[in-house]
């Protein structure tokens, strides 16, 4: 694989990544305990006090505060450049082979994987997010939800496990194993022990298409392919019986 990243070795190491993690963790924790406090923090804010707008504020939160922390500890802190973070542009071609195709790639590998979990634990509980999407009943919601799937969460998560972790993994332990690493964490990090080999394995692949594009703007846009692809695709199997 040919690295086209501006700088192989990055200005942060793993101090600031698990600084940014704890912040991150840290920040959903004081904003659980808030909610709570207040009595609800959407109906504080002027919202339905139900569990689609609990999911999507909490969201919001997480997304904003996933972002800070990455630029602070790398940006700010150790003064590297947007370029270092993997924020470049790429060619047409790339996002058509690498993104576009690549999503589609992510989305099969990772349900022919699932199939056995399926098969081992039939009545595995959903993930919040597909616990979410099953329970709206209207096309804004849908809409809203596929947008923070398919754009939000590809933009906090490439930022963070992609541009901001994969590179020092990638130092330490050269591409193949830093991709391993980095897509094991990616996995784990999901908090769900079943479907950790298939998210381990789509982050890894996650960090192949940066690794061949230089740019996380292309493993962004396979991610949400594949989120945006599976999302649909669990939604109209719910709607159609399927």
């Amino acid at each position: 694989m040919k690295l086209e990243v501006t700088d192989k070795y990055p200005r942060w190491g793993f101090v600031e990544i698990i600084l940014a993690y704890f912040c991150i963790m840290l920040v959903g924790w004081a904003y659980s305990w808030a909610d709570q406090q207040s009595g609800g923090f959407v109906r504080w804010i002027g919202l339905a006090d139900n569990q689609f707008n609990a999911f999507v504020t909490a969201y919001i939160v997480q997304f904003i505060t996933t972002i800070a922390m990455v630029v602070f500890f790398t940006i700010i802190v150790n003064k590297a450049d947007w370029q270092q973070l993997g924020l470049k542009s790429a060619s047409k071609e790339a996002f058509i082979k690498y993104g576009f195709l690549g999503g589609v790639l992510l989305l099969g590998m990772v349900m022919i994987l699932g199939y056995p979990i399926n098969y081992l634990q039939p009545d595995l509980e959903p993930q919040v997010f597909e616990k979410i999407l099953r329970s709206i009943d209207n096309i804004p919601a849908l809409l809203l939800l596929l947008f923070m799937g398919s754009v939000l969460a590809p933009i906090s998560e490439e930022l963070f496990y992609r541009g901001m972790m994969y590179p020092v993994f990638r130092r330490h332990l050269g591409i193949r194993w830093g991709a391993t690493a980095a897509g094991a964490v990616f996995g784990l990090a999901h908090w769900d022990l079943w479907r950790t080999i298939p998210l381990a394995v789509g982050g890894a692949l996650l960090c192949w298409i940066y690794e061949k594009t230089g740019s996380i703007l292309v493993s962004a846009v396979a991610h949400g392919v594949w989120n945006g692809t599976l999302a649909l695709i669990i939604y109209f199997t719910m709607v159609y019986n399927l």
